[in-house]
């Protein structure tokens, strides 16, 4: 009787095994990993553009591993279970005429079977259904053979043919390519689908976190207004700030903003002033804001970043403003923070001359 498993077999696959677990734990060691060492090199310069490259890098490690695992790994474990269970399985001995079914189906958390019916002979009795792992139905008798069957439950371990069929040579029983194709697309998408959308959710969640600072060590700038490469500016103030500060954070107007504590908080407001009032419980009472853009004689400061013309509402001015609930009111930094800003701009414009 021929066994479909033999000990090369075994062998091969326990080695087949340990390739694949090698291969799916480099990209899953690696995704973490790569993951620590981008948010550790993040600073506030670079941010928009080290998460970008975080949420690439390691959606594409995570997806690699989530493939090699569904496509590779798994089923490879699947089959050793299978054939455990096959090798060390009390074996019955069934005996009949073979027909082997064309439709396939997986059983839970194992392998891919084929039905097999196996009749008996007996008028009165119905034929036995047995199941064959699909990767195995070429090695099967032609339909019709009698056949031995070595069987552990209802799983095929290996048969003997006994009597040859005397019909024409059967096509071949496998699957095609195409069909094995669109299973494998359709296993693994929706994990894929799933693990873009935790890291593109989580992860971006999680690297904010990590990435950011506590209110002692940041000094938050809240623009009302439409920004562009905020990121370089709140750079080149935390050169100039120094200790304590170790992150300068500037926020452009977002709907999603109000209600978060940050916005009410902040320490400085950039803002028009038709949008004052509705600010008016978050800034410093009785303080002046500081002229930041002037329509009328075109006086700006870090007009680059702030776009204060291209709100979609007629020009008007702009004024910066000290924050009513501000951490770095008593330790003079938001103070120094508005003043760098303007010799900033002061100092660019004596380099421009």
């Amino acid at each position: 009787m021929e066994f479909f498993c033999t000990d090369e077999e075994w062998l091969a696959l326990e080695r087949r095994e340990r390739k694949r677990t090698a291969a799916f734990r480099i990209p899953a060691v690696l995704t973490p990993a790569v993951f620590v060492v981008l948010c550790l090199l993040t600073r506030t310069g670079n941010a928009r553009v080290m998460h970008a490259v975080l949420l690439a890098v390691t959606g594409m490690l995570g997806g690699t591993a989530v493939a090699v695992y569904l496509l590779a790994l798994r089923p490879v474990r699947q089959e050793r279970k299978h054939l455990e269970m096959l090798r060390n399985g009390e074996k019955t001995i069934l005996e009949g005429r073979l027909k082997v079914t064309g439709d396939s189906f997986r059983i839970p958390k194992s392998v891919r079977v084929r039905r097999v019916l196996l009749e008996t002979g007996e008028a009165d009795e119905r034929p036995v259904m047995l199941n064959v792992d699909e990767r195995w139905v070429d090695r099967m008798p032609q339909d019709g053979s009698g056949i031995r069957a070595a069987a552990v439950h209802s799983y095929i371990a290996g048969v003997e043919t006994v009597e040859p069929s005397d019909g024409d040579k059967m096509e071949s029983r496998k699957t095609s390519r195409i069909r094995s194709f669109f299973r494998s697309i359709s296993l693994v998408m929706p994990p894929l689908v799933l693990w873009i959308f935790f890291t593109v959710i989580f992860g971006s969640f999680v690297f904010y976190q990590i990435t950011d600072t506590g209110p002692a060590w940041k000094i938050t700038i809240f623009a009302d207004g439409v920004t562009v490469g905020e990121d370089q500016l709140a750079a080149r103030l935390e050169e100039r700030l120094g200790d304590p500060i170790r992150m300068v954070r500037i926020h452009p107007f977002s709907y999603m903003m109000f209600g978060d504590e940050e916005l009410k908080t902040a320490d400085l407001y950039i803002l028009p002033d038709s949008h004052v009032p509705q600010y008016a419980d978050w800034l410093l009472p009785g303080s002046e804001g500081i002229l930041m853009y002037d329509p009328a004689s075109g006086y700006t400061v870090a007009g680059d970043v702030f776009l204060y013309t291209e709100s979609g509402e007629a020009p008007e001015p702009y004024r910066l403003y000290l924050g009513a609930n501000a951490p770095h009111l008593e330790d003079g930094m938001a103070g120094q923070a508005a003043e760098q800003l303007i010799q900033m701009e002061t100092e660019k414009e004596g380099n421009t001359e």
